[in-house]
């Protein structure tokens, strides 16, 4: 397991920093859609497990049309309402032009409609986001490095001291020992990315942007825990070899991103 793990990181890293370098952002936001599509497939193959690959099918193209024009239109808040609108209007046409056998459940569909298309695919745009800032590259590598360096962190700390439960309604395995140990992984991430590249961050800053991450990337985590544990299922995909589906893969960045992107919009 470990193996396919490593295997895996080895082939993915050198092929996610080209896209992140790569100075044509069409290719970045191409490689965002992509991630959006595979994420909604694992959504609602979770959350529609019992129903129609049609209906399923309905959810990730709304999700991924959300997502497209967010990233190429950015339109400000009042087009991210009229996208909204849109989706809850064609979400009522769907039952409406096929009925199903019985109404029952119809509002639950028609909310993970708009759920899906706002968890997957309007988070995942905030990482489109943080690499358009001027100082984007830096940014983006910031965001991973810090997120996947504070879920590494916790599951070693809480895998050999992890003794106390943090949720364990929702994720048995997570400790409080490990949520402590994510705070020294998200720290670590700062510090080699601060001496890689010409930071512009203060170390002051730093403090802050780790206890963000520290807390939001595990919020993350349990927010998808939640919805694989309320559907009655233990995980969502085993897309990528040796790490489960992609959604297990970015549930922290769809908590970090935004959180990072604002960070940089208040200090920058």
């Amino acid at each position: 397991m470990l193996f396919r793990r490593i295997i895996t990181v080895v082939i993915l890293i050198p092929l996610v920093m080209a896209a992140i370098c790569y100075s044509d952002p069409l290719i970045f936001k191409g490689l965002i859609l992509l991630v959006t599509f595979l994420a909604l497939y694992e959504f609602y193959s979770v959350t529609l497990v019992d129903y129609s690959r049609l209906e399923r099918g309905f959810g990730i193209v709304l999700g991924v049309i959300f997502n497209f024009f967010i990233l190429f239109s950015r339109g400000g808040i009042a087009h991210t309402f009229v996208l909204l609108t849109g989706i809850i209007v064609l979400s009522f046409f769907f039952f409406l032009l096929r009925p199903p056998d019985s109404l029952k459940g119809v509002v639950h569909h028609l909310s993970l409609f708009s759920f899906g298309a706002l968890y997957v695919g309007g988070l995942l745009s905030y990482v489109a986001f943080l690499r358009e800032l001027p100082d984007g590259i830096f940014w983006v590598f910031l965001l991973l490095a810090m997120t996947w360096l504070n879920d590494t962190f916790a599951y070693f700390a809480g895998h050999w001291w992890g003794r106390r439960r943090l949720a364990p309604k929702i994720s048995p395995g997570k400790t409080i020992e490990g949520f402590i140990g994510g705070f020294l992984g998200s720290a670590v991430g700062f510090v080699v990315f601060d001496s890689i590249f010409q930071n512009p961050c203060s170390w002051q800053q730093g403090v802050v942007l780790t206890f963000m991450v520290g807390i939001f990337g595990p919020m993350g985590d349990l927010a998808e825990s939640l919805i694989k544990r309320s559907s009655g299922v233990k995980d969502s995909g085993s897309m990528i070899p040796g790490h489960g589906g992609m959604l297990d893969r970015i549930d922290a960045i769809l908590f970090t991103a935004p959180v990072m992107y604002y960070f940089t919009k208040i200090f920058y």
